[in-house]
C-alpha cells in the first residue's frame, strides 16, 4: 500500500496527524528532498529505507515503489504541501494503477495556507475579494494559455501565485498588464512556517525590486490584490446579530421527512437529524444509485442512466470512469477510489447517500457485469435507511459486439480472464466448460501487466475443442478514442497481443465471417432459402 501524503509547508508540527501517524508506520519513505522539513524524518521508525526523490526520475521512483509492494512493505510518498498542489501525483497514481497498486492520499496543509498566516490576513474579505486564484508563471512547464497570469488579473481577486519567485519582473509585467493597478498590494513569504520565514509587503509596482533586496528568488509565494492590505473590508454577516442561521437564534427550519416537509422550531442549535429524535418518521437519506454508463460515449449511455446522473449530488466511482461523465454534469460532488479500492468505492457512496445525498456510483459497462452491484448490495445492511437502486447500462459484449456485426446472435457465454477475484483453476474450467457446450464465447480481461499470456492459455484450451479456422473477434477502447474491431481466426488470436480495454469473442461452430462481419447466424429461414 501506498500513502501519498502531505507534509504541510514546512514546520513539523503542521503535518496532520493522520500523516504523521502514517509516517511513523512506513517501511519505505520517498520524501521530497529539500522541499520537506528533515526534522520529519527523525519520526520514521528504525530501518524504514528513506529516499530522497529529489534525485530521481519518476521511473525511479516507482521502481522503489513495485519493490517495496513485492515484499508487502508500507510506502509513504511524502510531498511538501498539500500533494494536490503542483505535487505531480497525477503521473505517479496513474503508473500505480497500471502496476495494480493500491494508494490513498492524506492532504496537507498547503503553503497558501501558512503564507496566509504569517501575514495575518484572510483572503475572503466581504466587500474586498470573496475568490482565491492559485496559479504559476510560464517556465520550463508551460501554463495552458486560458490559465495566463494575465488573463486572471482582469478578475482582480486574490491571488496566489508559487514558483514564480526567480521570474518577479516578468510577473509584476503580466499582473499589471493584466488589469492589476500598480499600487496593488503585494507580499513576498519566504519559506512560510520555517523558522527561516521572512515576510515582504510592497505595492506590486515594486515586487521585483523589493524581492532584489532582500534576495528572495526561490522558495517564496507571491501574494497580490486588495486582501493583502487587509484594509477597508465589510463585517460579516455570517455573525451580524440580525442574520439568522441554522445555527444562531430562534426560525424555522424545514427538514426533509418521509412523508413531506415539517417545519421544525430550533431555538441556540443546529437544525438537523438530532432535532427528531424521538418523534415520529423518520428522516429521508439520500438514495444511492450503482449506475452502468456503458462503453464510454455519452451518447451511448441510456436515457435512465442520463437522468440519474442529472438528479444526483454526488457521482463516485473508479477516477477513469468518473472522468468520462464529469465535463457532462458539472457543479456536482467527486468521489473518486483507485484499483483495487473497490470496497473503499462503495463505502464512499454509501456514506454520501447516508448524509442525504442522492448519489450515482458509476460503473463502465453494466454494473451488475463485472461491476460494483453486488458489492454495494452486500455492503447495505451497514447503512440502514439508505436506498439502493441498479441503473443497468451497455455492457462490452452488446457494445464490442455490434462493432464486429451480429457475433451473439445464438447462445453464448461471458468469461473475465482476471484471476484477482476468481481462482484461475475456475476460470479454465469455465472456459473449457463452454467451449465444449459449443458457446460463442466473450472473453473480458483478456490480458494485463500481470496477465500477459492468459489470452494464449485461453485459446490453446479452446483449441481441443475448435479448429484453428474457427472465426473470432477483437475489439479495444470501445466508444472511447482509439476504437478499433477486427475479424481473425482462432490460431491468429492465440498471438494477439490484447489488453485490458480489448473484448474478444471466440465463434461457435455455427460462427461465419460474412464479408467483413462476424456473425452467428441464428437459424431464420429467409424466402427462397431452405437454410
Amino acid at each position: 500500500m501506498v500513502h501519498i501524503v502531505g507534509a504541510g509547508p514546512g514546520a513539523p508540527d503542521l503535518i496532520t496527524v493522520r500523516g504523521l501517524r502514517l509516517l511513523q508506520q512506513a517501511d519505505v519513505v520517498i520524501y521530497a528532498g529539500t522541499l520537506v522539513n528533515r526534522e520529519l524524518l527523525t519520526e520514521t521508525k528504525p530501518g524504514a529505507l528513506l529516499y530522497d526523490s529529489g534525485t530521481m526520475t519518476l521511473e525511479e521512483v516507482m521502481d522503489a515503489v513495485e519493490k517495496a509492494e513485492s515484499r508487502g512493505e508500507m510506502t509513504v510518498r511524502l510531498h511538501t504541501g498539500d500533494p494536490s498542489l503542483y505535487g505531480a501525483i497525477r503521473e505517479q497514481m496513474e503508473q500505480m494503477e497500471k502496476m495494480g497498486i493500491s494508494y490513498e492520499v492524506c492532504p496537507g496543509v498547503s503553503s497558501f495556507c501558512g503564507a496566509a498566516a504569517a501575514l495575518g490576513m484572510e483572503y475572503t474579505l466581504p466587500g474586498i475579494s470573496q475568490s482565491l486564484v492559485i496559479t504559476r508563471m510560464a517556465g520550463r512547464t508551460p501554463v495552458p494559455e486560458r490559465e495566463s497570469i494575465r488573463s486572471f488579473a482582469a478578475h482582480r481577486a486574490s491571488m496566489a501565485v508559487f514558483l514564480s519567485a526567480g521570474m518577479l519582473k516578468a510577473l509584476k509585467e503580466e499582473l499589471m498588464q493584466g488589469g492589476y493597478p500598480e499600487d496593488t498590494p503585494a507580499a513576498l513569504v519566504y519559506r512560510a512556517t520555517w523558522p527561516d520565514e521572512r515576510v515582504v509587503r510592497c505595492r506590486l509596482a515594486d515586487l521585483d525590486a523589493a524581492g532584489e533586496k532582500e534576495g528572495i528568488r526561490r522558495q517564496a509565494l507571491v501574494l497580490v490584490g486588495n486582501a493583502v492590505a487587509q484594509t477597508g473590508w465589510e463585517r460579516s454577516r455570517l455573525y451580524a446579530p440580525d442574520f439568522a442561521t441554522g445555527f444562531r437564534g430562534e426560525q424555522k427550519a424545514r427538514i426533509s421527512w418521509e412523508g413531506g416537509e415539517t417545519p421544525v422550531k430550533t431555538e441556540g442549535r443546529a437544525a438537523g437529524r438530532e432535532d427528531i429524535s424521538g418523534q415520529s418518521g423518520r428522516l429521508c437519506f439520500g438514495t444511492l444509485y450503482v449506475v452502468g454508463i456503458g462503453p464510454g460515449r455519452p451518447e451511448q449511455m441510456t436515457a435512465q442512466a442520463w437522468k440519474t446522473l442529472e438528479r444526483c449530488r454526488v457521482i463516485a466511482g473508479y477516477p477513469v470512469y468518473v472522468d468520462l461523465v464529469r465535463e457532462y454534469f458539472p457543479g456536482r460532488e467527486y468521489i473518486t477510489a483507485g484499483m483495487t479500492q473497490e470496497e473503499k468505492r462503495c463505502r464512499l457512496a454509501l456514506e454520501a447517500a447516508r448524509a442525504g445525498k442522492d448519489t450515482a456510483l458509476v460503473c463502465s459497462g453494466d454494473p451488475q457485469i463485472y461491476g460494483l452491484a453486488g458489492l454495494v448490495l452486500a455492503l447495505a445492511g451497514d447503512y440502514p435507511g439508505v436506498r439502493v437502486e441498479v441503473v443497468s447500462g451497455v455492457t462490452a459484449a452488446s457494445s464490442g459486439g455490434a462493432l464486429l456485426g451480429a457475433p451473439l446472435m445464438g447462445d453464448f457465454a461471458v468469461v473475465s480472464l482476471s484471476d484477482r477475484l476468481t481462482p484461475l483453476a475456475d476460470i479454465w474450467a469455465r472456459i473449457e466448460g463452454a467451449a465444449a457446450a459449443d458457446f460463442v464465447i466473450c472473453l473480458y480481461n483478456p490480458a494485463s501487466k500481470g496477465r500477459p499470456d492468459y489470452l494464449r492459455q485461453a485459446c490453446e484450451r479452446i483449441l481441443k475443442y475448435r479448429g484453428p479456422e474457427t472465426v473470432c473477434g477483437v475489439v479495444s477502447r470501445v466508444g472511447r478514442e482509439g476504437e478499433a474491431a477486427c475479424v481473425l481466426t482462432l490460431a491468429e488470436l492465440r498471438e494477439y497481443p490484447a489488453d485490458m480495454f480489448t473484448t474478444v469473442f471466440v465463434g461457435s461452430s455455427k460462427t461465419r465471417r460474412i464479408g467483413e462481419w462476424m456473425v452467428t447466424p441464428r437459424g431464420y429461414r429467409l424466402k427462397g432459402s431452405e437454410h
